[in-house]
């Protein structure tokens, strides 16, 4: 099931399946437009997506 999603390119929409929520749809926009860049800008994105999400949980739960 999920190799046909991403052989169709509908990863975004088997990941985040409830529609009605906003921050799914969001979510899978952001998800869908990351999947569509190049290899290389992909890796750019995720490094840059994990950095934002460290820095978040050490200031957010670091003493």
């Amino acid at each position: 099931m999920v190799v046909m999603a991403i052989e169709r390119g509908d990863l975004q929409d088997l990941i985040f399946d409830n529609r009605v929520l906003w921050n799914h749809r969001a979510l899978a926009a952001v998800l869908g437009v990351v999947l569509r860049l190049p290899p290389i800008r992909q890796g750019m994105a995720s490094r840059q997506m994990k950095s934002r999400y460290l820095e978040y949980l050490i200031s957010r739960f670091a003493p």
